[in-house]
């Protein structure tokens, strides 16, 4: 009896055809989603575990000024400290001849016992004047072990030579302080012996940076505390966690986001999934009233009858998990190889944990059976006596609403009626329409903020188009002197510092930043979005800064100055402003200035230049010794895109597609279930005189009205998820706005209109093949 019932599930699953196709790409889009984000994640995290314990990655950090050798010995003895590594950090400028602008380094001095180098070419430096450099670095510039680097150290130009291409577990992912864009080609980490760089900078027996373990089951708080209670007379700039690391906390987001993405995806793939088996389902059921009579009568239990309807389901099901399973593995090896180019571990391979299969496999039967359930759960109800006879007709009378519409012609009558007619069936017909155009939102909503991002920071806050960075603060006599330049057409002075804001018991470190009265080149933006000046008394606050630390407009906070002789004072905030890129404190430069203590002192310039000339002014400023560091808006936006194109378009690409499958699996199942429903309906229009074409547009009308309400509510849809994705990552320096341009909905929306389009076409050729005529003479 089994054997019997298998034969006819394999029978009717090949009836399906083109509809269990559809259902299966459906199910297989949504689970390799499912595979790539997961084995990704575990790829990433696998990776970056075994890199941090193989390599002893230091899970505390400070940095100071200045403080003897001692220190580092007094540090590991607080409570807390399981060990602790002094080290000498500086920033330096390095000259290549070929580039125009001056490119930075980081020199770190090599530790032994926390943050090892993982050296991938070459070997450890064993004398002066010899360095490791960092991988991406070495590979942007073409640096191999044997190469040579010009360097400025302390005003000197000194030539290092590379012994080794490493990594290391502090700097996976590497960037300019100040920036938020890793820039490979003008910006890495040199690693050098601590005898060779105390020499240079005058550092012997002394450090300027200390790494640290905590003991298992300390107090992370009270022990960053006293660290830092320790370090102040040496100029201690505020100890933190790994979690405060730049390089760790983007890994720990990116983390964030993938499973995030694991999990809301699949789940909307899914659910279409499940709504396209119920109405199939519904349908076969329907069909089969006296098939399942039969079965009854002959000595079929409903057991037996539910579990082979779920057989056909679940072969749908398997069938979509296993191809799932297939295209997530090949995207996974591929999405892995893309996340390497942006970080930077020394073993990273693609991981498959063959359970993801099993449960992928088992989540795509959950969904097919949660689907089919409520269909099938009529199976057990039906009594072969009443399933011999034909079902009750449906009610075909005239609604109440049908007034607002007795004007329109028959055809447009009719497909209004039968959608109100199955006002449920019709509203999860317009949910799987507008996930389809929520998803090509949700794939194509990232370049529109990416662009929203620069065009405000880069436009509106950022207007210069060249930034200098000067080693040391300088006199404003020298925006002076450059503003004589023929290349310069503006030229601002600002002065900044690092600074500890403190608010009763919490604190955070961040940068004041002091603006020209009446400055033409940087604007400040207020929650509001109206552009503030910098306030000669009293500080606007980053909003997110203020919100984390309590603090309002009109409260009076604590500020340390971070170098220098670490003034303390009182300071009233004026207000808060918005930031996309970087969480600081403004007011006005001479108020900057009065704060410090100090003259008419600048340490970053903002240039305004003859784009024209600009080349040849960016070459002229690299022969400047007291310049560190020189940015342009080109450049920077060349390494943003350049990083974009290659990610962004990757993973709009596959969204793209997938949304595709949504839509034709929608359209095209619901308008071949229409129309199996409606053949002796349709046939009798045709006998009452309708063509094929009147037909056709019947059937077409209903899916266009409900194609025409599913898109507005897709897009609304596509915007509040892009809300709720942007929300579940918190990203540190970070606060990106939502914005999803006219384009991006347009896009969505033709889209989807095409491949209905396609799927109309399809449901044409269908009707003009079908003898309608000849259903009359079958009865259902």
């Amino acid at each position: 009896m089994v054997r019997t019932l298998d034969k006819k599930a394999i029978r009717e699953f090949l009836a399906w055809k083109s509809q269990a196709i559809t259902i299966t790409l459906v199910i297989a889009s949504g689970i390799s989603v499912f595979i790539v984000s997961l084995s990704a994640y575990n790829s990433l995290l696998s990776s970056r575990n075994a890199f941090y314990s193989k390599y002893s990655f230091a899970q505390g950090f400070v940095s100071l000024n200045k403080a003897p050798q001692s220190e580092v010995l007094e540090i590991s003895k607080i409570p807390g400290v399981s060990f602790a590594e002094g080290r000498i950090v500086k920033e330096v400028v390095v000259d290549f001849e070929s580039e125009s602008v001056p490119s930075g380094a980081k020199i770190v001095t090599l530790t032994e016992g926390l943050n090892r180098l993982a050296v991938l070419k070459g070997k450890l430096p064993s004398q002066n004047d010899e360095t490791v450099v960092s991988e991406a670095f070495a590979s942007a510039n073409h640096l191999e072990p044997g190469s040579r680097i010009s360097a400025v150290l302390e005003g000197k130009k000194k030539l290092l030579t590379v012994t080794g291409v490493a990594l290391s577990p502090e700097f996976v992912y590497i960037f300019r302080p100040g920036s938020f864009l890793p820039d490979d080609k003008h910006y890495g980490i040199l690693w050098m012996r601590k005898v060779s760089v105390e020499e240079i900078f005058d550092m012997s027996g002394a450090v300027n940076d200390i790494v640290f373990d905590f003991a298992p089951g300390s107090d992370k708080n009270f022990t960053l505390n006293e660290i830092d209670l320790r370090l102040s007379p040496y100029g201690g700039l505020g100890s933190y966690d790994r979690d405060k690391l730049p390089s760790h906390s983007f890994l720990r987001d990116e983390f964030k986001q993938l499973k995030t993405t694991a999990f809301f995806i699949p789940i909307i793939f899914l659910g279409v999934a499940a709504f396209l088996l119920h109405i199939v389902t519904s349908r076969t059921i329907a069909k089969q009233r006296e098939q399942i009579a039969t079965l009854k009568a002959l000595g079929y239990d409903n057991k037996s009858i539910t579990l082979h309807y779920l057989k056909i389901i679940w072969i749908v099901c398997i069938a979509g998990s296993f191809l799932g399973i297939i295209f997530g593995y090949y995207l996974g090896t591929k999405m892995v190889l893309l996340y390497g180019e942006y970080y930077k571990f020394p073993d990273l391979k693609f991981t498959f944990d063959p359970m993801l299969a099993v449960y992928s496999i088992l989540i795509g039967m959950i969904s097919g059976t949660l689907g089919s359930s409520l269909s099938i759960k009529k199976v057990a109800s039906l009594q072969p006596a009443q399933a011999m006879r034909p079902p009750a007709p449906e009610n075909f009378s005239k609604s109440s609403l049908e007034k607002y519409w007795k004007d329109l012609s028959v055809v447009y009558r009719i497909a209004i009626r039968n959608l109100t007619r199955r006002p449920g069936r019709s509203l999860l017909f317009i949910m799987g329409i507008s996930s389809s155009v929520m998803i090509m939102v949700l794939g194509l909503f990232s370049r529109d903020m990416m662009d929203s991002i620069l065009r405000i920071q880069f436009e509106e806050m950022q207007k210069e188009n060249v930034s200098l960075i000067f080693q040391n603060a300088v006199s404003s006599q020298s925006v002076l002197e450059l503003s004589k330049k023929d290349e310069i057409l503006l030229i601002e002075g600002f002065r900044s510092v690092p600074v500890r804001l403190r608010n009763r018991n919490v604190s955070k470190e961040l940068v004041l930043t002091g603006i020209p009265r009446d400055s033409g080149l940087r604007r400040l933006i207020n929650e509001q979005g109206q552009e503030v000046v910098a306030p000669s008394e009293g500080i606007l606050l980053n909003a997110v800064v203020a919100e984390k630390l309590g603090i309002k407009r009109g409260d009076t906070v604590q500020i340390e100055i971070l170098e220098g002789q670490r003034l303390k004072t009182k300071i009233e905030i004026f207000g808060t402003i918005n930031e996309i890129l970087g969480q600081g404190a403004y007011m006005e430069k001479e108020s900057v200035n009065r704060l410090l203590q100090e003259g008419d002192l600048i340490n970053i310039a903002a240039l305004w230049t003859d784009s024209s000339k600009e080349e040849s002014l960016l070459k002229e400023l690299k022969s400047y010794p007291k310049i560190s560091g020189v940015s342009t808006r080109n450049r920077t936006l060349k390494i943003f895109y350049e990083m974009m194109s290659r990610s962004v378009l990757t993973t709009s690409l596959i969204i793209m597609i997938f949304s595709c499958i949504i839509s034709v699996g929608v359209v095209y199942n619901t308008a071949l279930i229409s129309l199996s429903e409606r053949a002796f309906e349709l046939g009798s229009l045709r006998i009452l005189g309708f063509t094929k074409e009147e037909v056709f547009r019947i059937l077409v009308t209903e899916l266009v009205i409900v194609i025409l309400f599913s898109l507005p509510i897709g897009c609304l849809f596509g915007y509040f998820s892009g809300y709720g994705v942007l929300n579940t990552v918190e990203t540190e320096g970070f606060k990106i706005p939502l914005f999803i341009s006219v384009r991006t909905y347009l896009f969505a929306i033709g889209l989807v209109l095409i491949t209905s389009a396609i799927s109309f076409w399809i449901l044409y050729i269908k009707v003009q093949s079908m003898d309608l005529i000849s259903v009359l003479k079958i009865r259902e």
